[in-house]
C-alpha cells in the first residue's frame, strides 16, 4: 500500500457516500435487482482495484450501461419474467467481459476512439433522455404498463393523473435538495455529498410516513397508498446477494445481441471514461487503456458469475474521487471496503430507501448526460455535426443503443464522401510529419476523417513536452473528431 493511505481512505470513503445510493439506484433502474448495483460496487472496488490499468479512478456501475442492461433484461425474459431475463444476462455480461479481455490482449482497446464525436455526444444525450423518461413513473409513485420509450412518453398524462402524492412529494423534495446542495459552500458537500443528502431525507420520510406496511393515508379528501413495494428491497445477508447466471440460451441470436451491446458500449465509455479522468489526475499519469480493459474484462466475468450488474470506469465518481484528494488506486479499494461493510452491518437501514428518492438521483444524472448546454455545444460546433449528433439521439429512443449509433456513424460517412473524400481516404489518410528546424510540421495533404484519429493521435505522441508543432492543413478537409483531438493536444501541452 502507498504511502498516500490516509488521503486515499478519506477519498475512498467520500466515494462510498455517493456510490451507495447511486449504485443501488443504477441497478433497480435498469430492471435488475438492487443487490446486484451494490455487488458491482464491491466487486469493482476491491478486485477491480488489482487488475486496472488507471491510476486514480473509481471501478463501479455506471448509469450510461442502465439502458443496455435494462433491454437485455427484458429481450431476454420469457413472458415477462424479469429474474429469468436477469440471470441470461448475466450470462451475456460474462460472454461480453470476455470479449473484453480479448480487446485488450490484442491491443485494439484503441479502435474505440475511431467512433465519430457527434454520434458519441448523441448516444450519451440518447442515455441521459432514457433515464429520465424512465425515471418519471418512479418519482409519481405510478405504474407504467409502457414497453417503449415513446409509448411511455405518451403515457405520462395518465401517470399525473394516477400519481401517489406522498411518494411524488418524497421524490421532489429530494431532487430539490440535489439541485440547491450545489450552491451550497464546497467544504458542505465534502462532508455530506447531494446523493447522500437527497437519500437521509428519503429515509427520514420513510420512517415518519412507514412505508414499509401496507395501509392508506387519506390527504386533502384523496386516499394513498403506501407500502413496501415503493422501498428498496436488498437480502440481509450477504450470501443471499448472489444470483447465478443462466447459460441455456447463451449463444442464440437474442442473446449474442445482448453480449455485442454490452461489450461495445461498455467498453467505449469505460475507455473514453479513462481517457477523461487521465486529463483529471494533478500528476498526469497516463492510464494502460489495453491492460484497464482487460481488468474490466476479468471484473465483469466475476459480476457476471455472482450476480452483479457490471462496471466501467466510472467518470462521476472518479472525478469525486480526484477533488476530494485521492492519490493513488487504493481509493477505488477503499470505496468497495466501505460499501461491503455497510451492507454488512446496516441492511435494515438500506431497505428503508424510498425508490423515489433514487429515481430523483438518476433523474439529474440523465439530466446530466442530455442538458440543453449540450445541444447548445454541438449546434455551436456547426450544423453538420447537429445532424449526426440528432440522428443517433433520435434513433436510439425509436429503435434501440446499436441501431442508432449505426445510424450516426452511416450517415457522417455519407456526409464525408458527398463531400469528396474517397473510400481510400477513410482508412489511409494522406498526411505528413517532419521536422523543420525546432519544429516538428504536421501537414495534411488530403482529406482526413474522423477513422484517421489513430494515426495523427500517434503522430502527436512523438512531440515531448516544450516543443513547437506547426499545422498544415493545406485547404483539405478536416473532420471535426479530429480538429477536437488536435485542440486537445493543444491545451494538454499548455498546461
Amino acid at each position: 500500500m502507498s504511502n498516500h493511505w490516509r488521503d486515499d481512505i478519506v477519498a475512498g470513503f467520500i466515494v462510498f457516500l455517493i456510490a451507495l445510493p447511486l449504485s443501488i439506484g443504477i441497478a433497480i433502474a435498469a430492471g435488475a435487482p438492487a443487490s446486484s448495483g451494490i455487488l458491482s460496487a464491491i466487486i469493482g472496488g476491491i478486485l477491480g482495484t488489482f487488475i486496472t490499468g488507471t491510476h486514480i479512478s473509481i471501478t463501479g456501475p455506471a448509469a450510461g450501461l442502465i439502458v443496455v442492461i435494462g433491454g437485455s433484461i427484458v429481450s431476454l425474459s420469457d413472458g415477462g419474467d424479469m429474474l429469468l431475463g436477469f440471470k441470461r444476462t448475466l450470462a451475456a455480461i460474462i460472454i461480453s467481459g470476455a470479449l473484453q479481455v480479448l480487446l485488450g490482449l490484442f491491443r485494439l482497446g484503441k479502435l474505440t476512439f475511431l467512433a465519430p464525436l457527434s454520434v458519441v455526444h448523441g448516444m450519451l444525450a440518447a442515455i441521459g433522455t432514457i433515464i429520465m423518461i424512465k425515471q418519471v413513473s418512479v418519482i409519481l409513485g405510478a405504474q407504467s404498463s409502457a414497453k417503449s420509450i415513446p409509448g411511455l412518453v405518451m403515457e405520462f398524462p395518465n401517470l399525473v393523473m394516477g400519481l401517489d402524492l406522498p411518494i411524488f412529494l418524497i421524490g421532489f423534495l429530494c431532487m430539490l435538495i440535489l439541485i440547491l446542495w450545489k450552491y451550497l459552500p464546497a467544504s458542505i458537500g465534502k462532508i455530506i455529498p447531494g446523493p447522500l443528502a437527497a437519500v437521509i431525507i428519503g429515509l427520514a420520510l420513510s420512517y415518519v410516513l412507514e412505508i414499509e406496511y401496507p395501509h392508506n393515508v387519506n390527504w386533502f379528501n384523496f386516499e394513498f397508498h403506501l407500502g413496501p413495494e415503493f422501498l428498496v428491497h436488498v437480502p440481509s445477508l450477504i450470501k443471499d446477494l448472489l444470483i447465478l447466471p443462466k447459460f441455456d440460451i447463451a449463444f442464440t441470436g437474442r442473446s449474442l445481441f445482448s453480449v455485442m451491446t454490452i461489450f461495445l458500449v461498455g467498453s467505449l465509455e469505460s475507455l473514453l471514461s479513462a481517457y477523461a479522468v487521465d486529463k483529471l489526475d494533478p500528476y498526469k499519469r497516463k492510464s494502460d487503456l489495453d491492460f484497464d480493459i482487460i481488468g474490466k474484462g476479468i471484473t465483469n466475468m466475476c459480476c457476471g458469475a455472482l450476480g452483479a450488474y457490471p462496471v466501467i470506469t466510472e467518470i462521476v465518481r472518479s472525478s469525486a474521487n480526484i477533488t476530494n484528494g485521492a492519490k493513488t488506486k487504493w481509493a477505488n479499494f477503499f470505496h468497495g471496503l466501505f460499501i461491503l461493510v455497510f451492507v454488512a452491518l446496516f441492511p435494515v437501514v438500506i431497505n428503508h430507501i424510498p425508490l423515489s428518492s433514487l429515481a430523483a438521483i438518476l433523474f439529474l444524472v440523465g439530466l446530466n448526460l442530455a442538458h440543453p448546454r449540450h445541444f447548445v455545444a454541438v449546434w455551436n460546433q456547426g450544423k453538420e455535426q447537429f445532424l449526426f449528433f440528432s440522428l443517433t439521439l433520435v434513433v436510439t429512443l425509436v429503435e434501440d443503443l446499436l441501431v442508432g449509433i449505426a445510424v450516426g456513424i452511416l450517415a457522417k460517412t455519407i456526409h464525408h464522401l458527398i463531400k469528396g473524400v474517397r473510400l481510400k481516404d477513410f482508412f489511409s489518410p494522406n498526411v505528413n510529419f517532419r521536422v523543420e528546424g525546432d519544429d516538428f510540421v504536421l501537414s495534411f495533404q488530403g482529406p482526413v476523417v474522423f477513422l484517421g484519429y489513430l494515426k495523427i493521435k500517434g503522430l502527436l505522441d512523438q512531440i515531448g513536452d516544450g516543443q513547437s508543432l506547426k499545422i498544415e492543413t493545406n485547404d483539405n478537409f478536416v473532420d471535426f473528431t479530429i480538429l477536437e483531438l488536435l485542440k486537445d493536444f493543444i491545451d494538454q501541452k499548455k498546461a
